[in-house]
């Protein structure tokens, strides 16, 4: 394997576990902050799966966001404003960054 792969690969990983990381913590504040009942095992599934799809090329962020809609609103009692519009508009945010950031895509 070449260098660069490698240096992409492990960019990648990096990435991953950060939009993991950084989406688990918004998840979890805006689900402190609202009183919404989510078991913290189903907050990092959602946060770690819809973290990974967004780093798809392309249309990875938008299936995403329509996974996590679906998770959220199936395994919380959030309405959907302004609890669940809250954690998908932020956790877009965090991708975002983490897209801009750490791997310089767009």
């Amino acid at each position: 394997m070449a260098s660069s792969e490698v240096r992409t690969y492990m960019s990648i990983a990096v990435a991953f576990v950060a939009a993991t990381l950084l989406t688990t913590c918004w998840l979890w504040a805006v689900t402190k902050w609202s009183g919404v009942a989510v078991p913290t095992v189903d907050l990092l599934v959602i946060a770690g799966l819809c973290s990974g799809l967004a780093l798809l090329p392309s249309v990875g962020w938008v299936l995403a966001t329509m996974i996590m809609s679906l998770l959220i609103l199936r395994t919380t009692d959030a309405d959907m404003w302004p609890d669940a519009v809250l954690m998908i508009t932020g956790s877009i945010v965090v991708w975002l960054f983490v897209r801009v950031v750490l791997l310089g895509w767009i």
